[in-house]
């Protein structure tokens, strides 16, 4: 990584927390400083991050004079401004800047953002990354703190959200579309990812700020994660002890069959989560609840009981009643052939 900024300061925190993340980070004080470093004999940074405001000059003229040069015009720069002007958004899109970042940044994001655009570029301002890597919660994070606008698409076609100038405005995720997708595609969805930067036009279907993610969404994913790092896997199936549940129904909230009925034994926890009608935190908290009270049970724990009692459960859909009354004929016709 190069930073470039005159604030010793602003570069130590940012460069502590890149090297924190695995990065090397070489610091200049100015855009000469910049330009000399990216001249030099060796191998370029896989990412420029500057400040706005230089002591001889400014970022958008550093930007401008890397995308003009054959060797440098393909690294990422990203913007920091301590100033915000209204026509910075448009001078940055001018000069070709992958984003612009205004003060007060967590510098988290900017971690995140060098994580995403360190990455290898699968196309034109396309990258390419993975929850392993750079979870979706912390990606989505950075991206809202810039302006630039585009859609981050999971591996497969499993699901995208687009986004624009800050906002999140869209998303389709198992059916769902609109903020609930939106939710759900941070809670549930793993695996590699694209992030595709341009124009995205279309009007959406929902708008959600930075803001109201840190506040509502990201804590609610918090206590998600907690719980499936407790137990009960999402790829667990469970079943209902009948006889539990009518001990325990007496205790237990009128609407708990909205989550009891999901829980048949072919179901996993995580499509018993994705089909309720409640948010998945609280459908979650209510299914632990009800595993811990022995309402939930693993399906196999039934079978085997049943096996133990020596009932073989019942008659499956379109599956013969064995006949009563042909089990004589049966023994009849064997005892006569043994007589043979």
């Amino acid at each position: 990584m190069l930073l470039v900024d005159s604030d010793a300061g602003a570069q130590s925190a940012l460069a502590a927390a890149l090297v924190e993340a695995g990065f090397e980070a070489l610091l200049v004080s100015g855009a000469q400083a910049a330009l000399e470093s990216l001249a030099a004999e060796g191998p370029l940074p896989r990412l420029v991050i500057s400040e706005v405001e230089l002591p001889d000059g400014d970022g958008f003229g550093l930007c401008g004079q890397i995308r003009a040069d054959v060797r440098t015009a393909h690294l990422p720069v990203l913007l920091l401004a301590r100033r915000v002007e209204e026509f910075h958004r448009d001078l940055a899109g001018g000069v070709g800047a992958d984003d612009y970042l205004a003060w007060p940044v967590a510098v988290e994001d900017v971690v995140s953002l060098a994580r995403l655009k360190s990455g290898r570029a699968t196309g034109t301002a396309t990258f390419a990354s993975h929850t392993a890597r750079l979870s979706l919660s912390q990606v989505t994070r950075a991206l809202l703190s810039g302006v630039r606008s585009g859609r981050l698409v999971l591996a497969e076609g499993e699901g995208w959200f687009a986004f624009r100038h800050g906002l999140v405005v869209d998303a389709l995720f198992h059916g769902e579309r609109g903020s609930l997708a939106f939710r759900r595609m941070l809670g549930f969805a793993s695996g590699a990812y694209e992030v595709a930067l341009g124009p995205e036009l279309h009007k959406g279907s929902f708008t959600m700020d930075r803001a109201y993610l840190c506040e509502t969404v990201l804590p609610a994913l918090e206590r998600f994660d907690a719980l499936r790092a407790r137990g009960l896997p999402l790829a667990s199936r469970l079943t209902v002890d009948f006889t539990r549940l009518a001990a325990e129904l007496p205790s237990l909230p009128e609407d708990v069959g909205e989550v009891v009925r999901l829980f048949d034994g072919r179901r996993t926890m995580r499509a018993a989560l994705l089909e309720c009608r409640y948010p998945e935190v609280v459908a979650y908290e209510a299914a632990t609840r009800l595993f811990a009270l022995g309402v939930l049970v693993p399906a196999c724990l039934i079978e085997e009981r049943e096996k133990a009692s020596g009932s073989s459960g019942p008659t499956g859909f379109f599956e013969p009643m064995p006949s009563v009354e042909s089990e004589p004929e049966l023994v009849t016709t064997a005892a006569r052939q043994d007589a043979d």
